[in-house]
C-alpha cells in the first residue's frame, strides 16, 4: 500500500524542495559600480574634477568627489568642494519668487513694470504686457541674444536692464522659447524690490540660511576666503588649462551661485519634499507646482521613451519612462553642472564639474536615472556623448573650411591700420575700441580684448585664443573720406564711430 501523506507534510516537503532550488539573486544596488563609471566618464572627457550627489527620498544616499580641484595639484575634490552652478541659479530665483507669491507680495502675472517702473523693451506693447511669468519662461521674444551685454563687461545690473531696451526682438511675444539671461536678471531684481532687499540678500535669507547652505554664495568675491574651492579649467583638443573664475555678479539671478553637492542636496530635498524640509515648510506645494508646469514648448525630443519637452519656470520638463523629470543645467567658463529631479521616484541628482566643454554631466545623470528606474542603463551614455561631440567638432571644422574656401586670397586692407583705429559705439552694447599695437590691430570690448588678423578686404578675424570671446569676424565700412565709419561685429551688430 502507498502510505498516506498528510496535506501538512506535503506542503512542508514542497516548501523544503523549493528552498533547495536556485533562488534569484537579490537586485543589485543602483549604486553598485557607480564610482568606477563616474571615474571612467571623467577620464574620457579629461575633466579634472567631478562631484556627484544623489538624494533618494529625503536622504543624501551618495556624495562623492572624483579627481582634483586644480590640475597639477594633489588636493582632491570632496563632497564639500565649491563649484559654480551657472544657470541652475535660475531655479533659485524662481523659488524665491514662489515664496514671495506665497507671501502675497508678488503675483506670477504681475507686470514687470509694476516692480521696475523704468524697465523698457524695444516694443512698447511687450514692455507694457510683460509679466513675471513671461520672463521666467523665456517667452519675451528676444532669443538667446544680448549676452555680450553682461559677459566680461563692467556694466552693473541696473545698466544692463537700462540697455536691454535696444535689443530688437527676433520672435513674436509669447510665441516661442528664447533662452534669455537678461530677463532672469529682471526677475531677480523684481524679487529684491518686492522683498525690500538685494537679490543676493533675499536668496541668502529665504533659501541658503533655512537649508543650512552656509558655504553657498551668489558671488565669486568671497571665494578666496574659502578653503575647499574648485578651479575652472578649459578643455581643449590637445590640453587642459587652468583659467580664472569668471565674475558674473552683474547677471547674478541668471547664473552666479556657487555651491557644493552636499549643500545642493539640501535644495533638492526641498523640491522633492514639495517645499518642506525636516518638517518645516519653506514654500507651498502649489507654487512649486506652478514652476514645474509647462509654459512653453522646447521642441521635439526624438526618443521613444520621451514624448514631450517643455520649459516651466526655471526648469526644463520632460517625461521619461512615464515619469516626469524636472531638470536644468548650467555653465560658465570652466564649470558645468547638472541638477535633475524625478519626483515620482523621490530621486534627485546633482553633478558639478570643473572643466568645459564636455558632456560628462549628462552621461552620469542618465546612467543614474536608469539605474534607479529600471536597474541598468538603457544606453551607453558615455559613448553617445563622445559621438555627439565628435559630430559637433566635424561640423565646426566643415564650417571653418567653408569660410576659408570663401575667403578672397591675396587682398590687402583698403586703408592704413591707423584709419581703422578709434572708438565705435552701439546703443545696446556701448563702446568698442580699436587700437594699433605693433604691426596689427587690437580690439577691446568690455573685458574681452585681443588681436585681430587681416582676413580679406576690410574684414579682420579675432585670433584663436585671443580673448575676444563673443565675436570673431569684424568688417569695417569705409566712408567717402576714406575713414572707417563703422564696424560690423559678427554676432553683435554694427558699431558706429
Amino acid at each position: 500500500m502507498r502510505p498516506l501523506i498528510s496535506a501538512g507534510l506535503l506542503a512542508a516537503g514542497l516548501a523544503l524542495f523549493g528552498s533547495l532550488e536556485a533562488q534569484p539573486a537579490p537586485p543589485a544596488s543602483p549604486l553598485a559600480g557607480l564610482d568606477d563609471y563616474v571615474e571612467r566618464v571623467r577620464h574620457a572627457w579629461r575633466v579634472p574634477g567631478i562631484a556627484v550627489g544623489i538624494v533618494k527620498g529625503d536622504s543624501l544616499v551618495y556624495a562623492k568627489g572624483f579627481g582634483v580641484k586644480r590640475l597639477g595639484e594633489p588636493a582632491a575634490v570632496t563632497p564639500e568642494t565649491i563649484f559654480a552652478i551657472g544657470s541652475n541659479t535660475k531655479s533659485f530665483t524662481v523659488t524665491v519668487l514662489a515664496m514671495l507669491v506665497d507671501d502675497g507680495v508678488v503675483r506670477w502675472n504681475d507686470r514687470v513694470t509694476k516692480w521696475l517702473p523704468g524697465f523698457q523693451l524695444h516694443d512698447p506693447y511687450v514692455t507694457r504686457e510683460l509679466t513675471v511669468r513671461d520672463v521666467l519662461s523665456h517667452r519675451a521674444g528676444l532669443g538667446r541674444r544680448g549676452d555680450a551685454l553682461w559677459y566680461g563687461t563692467p556694466y552693473s545690473r541696473a545698466e544692463i536692464l537700462e540697455r536691454i531696451r535696444h535689443l530688437t526682438p527676433n520672435a513674436g511675444f509669447r510665441t516661442e522659447m528664447g533662452y534669455q539671461n537678461v530677463m532672469f536678471l529682471a526677475a531677480g531684481e523684481v524679487a529684491g524690490r518686492a522683498a525690500g532687499m538685494s537679490y543676493d540678500e533675499v536668496v541668502r535669507r529665504r533659501i541658503f540660511e533655512p537649508l543650512g547652505m552656509r558655504n553657498s554664495s551668489t558671488s565669486v568675491k568671497g571665494l578666496p576666503g574659502q578653503s575647499d574651492v574648485s578651479t575652472p579649467h578649459s578643455i581643449g583638443a590637445d590640453s587642459v588649462a587652468v583659467i580664472p573664475w569668471r565674475d558674473i555678479d552683474n547677471i547674478a539671478p541668471a547664473g552666479s551661485i556657487n555651491s557644493s553637492i552636499v549643500e545642493m542636496a539640501q535644495y533638492l530635498r526641498l523640491h522633492l519634499g514639495n517645499g518642506t524640509v525636516k518638517g518645516k515648510r519653506l514654500v507651498s506645494a502649489t507654487n512649486l507646482g506652478v514652476t514645474k508646469t509647462p509654459h512653453v514648448n522646447t521642441g521635439g525630443v526624438g526618443d521613444s521613451l520621451t514624448h514631450f519637452s517643455s520649459y516651466g519656470l526655471g526648469w526644463v520638463l520632460l517625461d521619461y519612462r512615464g515619469k516626469k523629470i524636472a531638470w536644468h543645467n548650467g555653465g560658465i567658463d570652466g564649470m558645468l553642472s547638472e541638477m535633475w529631479t524625478v519626483p515620482e521616484a523621490g530621486l534627485g541628482i546633482v553633478v558639478l564639474t570643473n572643466g568645459s566643454p564636455h558632456s560628462a554631466g549628462p552621461a552620469v545623470v542618465w546612467e543614474i536615472v536608469d539605474r534607479f528606474l529600471v536597474g541598468k542603463a538603457a544606453k551607453d551614455y558615455l559613448a553617445q556623448g563622445l559621438e555627439q561631440m565628435k559630430r559637433i567638432g566635424e561640423a565646426q571644422a566643415a564650417q571653418a573650411k567653408q569660410r576659408e574656401t570663401a575667403r578672397v586670397k591675396d587682398t590687402r586692407p583698403s586703408l592704413g591700420l591707423e584709419a581703422y583705429a578709434g572708438t565705435f559705439t552701439d546703443a545696446l552694447y556701448g563702446d568698442l575700441s580699436v587700437r594699433v599695437e605693433g604691426t596689427g590691430l587690437v580690439v577691446q570690448y568690455g573685458g574681452n580684448r585681443g588681436p585681430v588678423d587681416h582676413w580679406h578686404y576690410n574684414t579682420f578675424r579675432g585670433r584663436e585664443g585671443g580673448g575676444l570671446g563673443a565675436f570673431s569676424f569684424l568688417t569695417f565700412q569705409v566712408d567717402a573720406r576714406g575713414r572707417a565709419s563703422s564696424v560690423d561685429v559678427e554676432g553683435l551688430g554694427s558699431f558706429r564711430r
